[in-house]
């Protein structure tokens, strides 16, 4: 069904669909937030980016605005924290809270977007699934950035829509600056901020003349300049660097092309294990090599080059297989897999018996998506928008390495789609047009066919290794036993499980025999790997557990 502009009021029939979406949405959401907080150990202990954001949030509300040298991931995320944390104290609770109330008001924006582009059935389609979208739902209980991001990317489209359809200066530079707005949450959305400069001449040719769709695209560009350029102001005065918003993108591009590369996130061997943990001391770590190599000191932007070489070195010598890797990158970014690198939603499943209902996910919405691009074609010039979000997100996977969360931005864009596909096949079925309703519905089982191929499979032995640490933290040593035990059964060769299970079992104090033997394991695993530090570890450890197993042995004093 071809798109077309909105020339009517929604109906108070869609007013009320549109409600009791949001009702849908809300209510699993807040039922979801309920029951991590009252059975997720991660809950009240973030872990990984969610710690940096957390610790970030909390170092503004005390004072600290600008922090220290040039920024290594986007800004606006922990400064929506702090706001948070502002108004409630540094509540995990409170801010995950708000990105639900903010999931429910991204059904609402796809809702208005897919209406504007399409029609009602669409627009209510689209929203429901969003409403339902399982990833959705997990990542709101989580401190990440895309809880802002969707959103925000949401309200970028429809400015940039609403700007095509009703050129003014005034709008485009409302449109810009949502644009810059969002990059400060991710600085990729500055490669669609390029799109649709370019774009501004082309969809304006004939209806301005030339220097009026000049003066656009100026107004365009303007008002996203007028949100990165503080932040590139910043970097200058407090790091020293000129550094547009983050210097993370040489860091990032090496760890998704390197000989290590698989697709997905993964440490590179030339990084120690624990790097993996800590955005902060990955950054050291990129640091102390670039400055060991060059044999001097850095600014972060030479560092991040000094890491976009080294991936352009990898690329010329090894051409096939740098594109054997994009392949790769490209099937994973359209497969039914969910790669991860923070929370596992398998693992969450355990705490929500929200995410155990029958929810919305990308392998199932994908074929359905790419069968609504297809039938949508012929009104490409209205879509452009979508098309540059889809871009950007797939650029960014292909440049550096398939997240769930970095595929997140593109789901209300393609659940637009779907329900584009779904709202034809209906009219196909009504008008007995068979050929049309089989040919669309061959199409996306053919891409589901795809989309369901068996290309990467789930390692939760550092998911379970992550909820042992949560469990160690709040000293609960029986279930932080169980989820190491679990670890290790799944990865026996994890050594790090080893040696916290060890922990636990001797921090219990019920436990000394297991510790003992634990410990022993870590030895044996630690001498034949070479890493002298866990030998050295494992041997002030027994020697402690077997002095109290002596005193223990001894008889008590009169």
């Amino acid at each position: 069904m071809p798109p077309g502009v909105a020339t009517r009021a929604p109906t108070r029939a869609e007013w009320l669909g549109l409600a009791l979406v949001v009702a849908v949405a809300l209510g699993l959401r807040l039922a979801h937030w309920q029951q991590l907080r009252v059975h997720d150990p991660f809950f009240e202990l973030p872990s990984v980016d969610e710690r940096m954001y957390h610790e970030w949030a909390r170092a503004i509300v005390a004072g600290d605005w600008l922090g220290e040298g040039v920024f290594l991931n986007g800004p606006l995320y922990p400064y929506f924290l702090a706001g948070i944390y502002a108004l409630f104290g540094a509540s995990l609770a409170a801010a995950k809270a708000v990105q639900c109330l903010l999931g429910a008001l991204s059904c609402v924006l796809v809702w208005a977007l897919a209406r504007r582009l399409f029609d009602a059935r669409v627009a209510l389609l689209a929203s429901l699934g969003l409403a339902l979208y399982g990833m959705a739902i997990f990542y709101e209980g989580t401190l990440v950035v895309v809880n802002l991001q969707l959103p925000l990317t949401l309200a970028v489209l429809l400015a940039v829509v609403y700007a095509l359809e009703r050129p003014h200066a005034m709008s485009w530079l409302v449109a810009g600056a949502l644009s810059g707005l969002s990059s400060l949450a991710r600085p990729n959305v500055l490669l669609f901020v390029v799109f649709i400069a370019a774009w501004i001449p082309i969809a304006l040719r004939g209806q301005a003349p030339r220097l009026r769709r000049a003066l656009h695209v100026a107004a365009f560009l303007g008002g996203a300049a007028l949100m990165v350029l503080p932040v590139t102001v910043r970097n200058r005065i407090v790091g020293d660097d000129w550094v547009l918003i983050t210097h993370a993108g040489g860091l990032n591009l090496f760890i998704g092309n390197n000989p290590d590369s698989d697709g997905m996130f993964r440490v590179p061997r030339i990084f120690p294990r624990a790097s993996a943990d800590d955005p902060w001391e990955q950054r050291a770590q990129f640091e102390a090599l670039a400055e060991r190599a060059s044999g001097r000191e850095m600014a972060p932007s030479e560092v991040s080059a000094f890491w976009s070489g080294q991936v352009r070195a990898f690329i010329r010598a090894n051409p096939m297989r740098w594109i054997r890797l994009e392949l790769r990158k490209l099937a994973l970014s359209v497969n039914g897999f969910e790669p991860w690198n923070i929370r596992s939603y398998t693992l969450t499943r355990d705490f929500s018996g929200v995410l155990h209902l029958p929810l919305l996910s990308f392998g199932w919405m994908a074929p359905l998506a790419f069968a609504g691009l297809l039938r949508s074609a012929r009104a490409w010039r209205r879509l452009v928008p979508l098309y540059a979000m889809l871009g950007t997100t797939w650029v960014t996977l292909l440049a550096f390495f398939v997240l769930s969360r970095y595929r997140m931005p593109a789901v209300p864009v393609l659940l637009i789609f779907a329900a584009a596909a779904l709202a034809g096949f209906a009219d196909a079925l009504r008008a007995r047009r068979w050929r049309r309703a089989a040919g669309t519905a061959l199409f996306a089982l053919g891409c589901a066919g795809l989309v369901h191929l068996p290309l990467a499979r789930e390692d939760l032995s550092v998911a379970y290794y992550n909820l042992g640490n949560r469990y160690r933290e709040l000293a609960r040593w029986d279930p932080a036993i169980d989820a190491y035990r679990e670890s290790i059964r799944r990865n026996p060769g994890y050594i790090s499980a080893h040696n916290n299970l060890a922990i636990a079992y001797e921090s219990s104090g019920m436990h000394d025999a297991e510790a003992i033997a634990a410990w022993q394991r870590v030895r044996v695993m630690a001498e034949a790997s070479g890493l002298r530090r866990y030998v050295t570890r494992a041997d002030r450890h027994l020697e402690t557990l077997r002095a109290r197993a002596g005193a223990d042995a001894l008889p008590a004093a009169p």
